[in-house]
């Protein structure tokens, strides 16, 4: 459903507001005020988008101990 699949953007966000959702919890996330403000926010700046990931990304690193997220999945970085 992305037309941008093939490159890390916030597409998916700008989608949502356009009701063009694949899935009805796609949709759910307009549905709350909490929800509907970081989609927003995701929709209306890519650099926004792309700190939280980069952020939910290393904190996520660390529920394992601290092991690394790796560049290619069968390879160790």
């Amino acid at each position: 459903m992305d037309p941008s699949s093939t490159s890390f953007d916030n597409t998916y966000y700008k989608l949502l507001f356009q009701q063009k959702a694949l899935f009805s919890s796609d949709k759910a996330l307009l549905d709350f005020p909490k929800t509907k403000n970081l989609a927003s926010k995701f929709a209306s700046s890519k650099d926004a988008f792309t700190k939280a990931f980069i952020k939910s990304m290393i904190k996520m690193s660390s529920i394992t101990g601290g092991q690394e997220v790796r560049k290619n999945c069968k390879v160790v970085n």
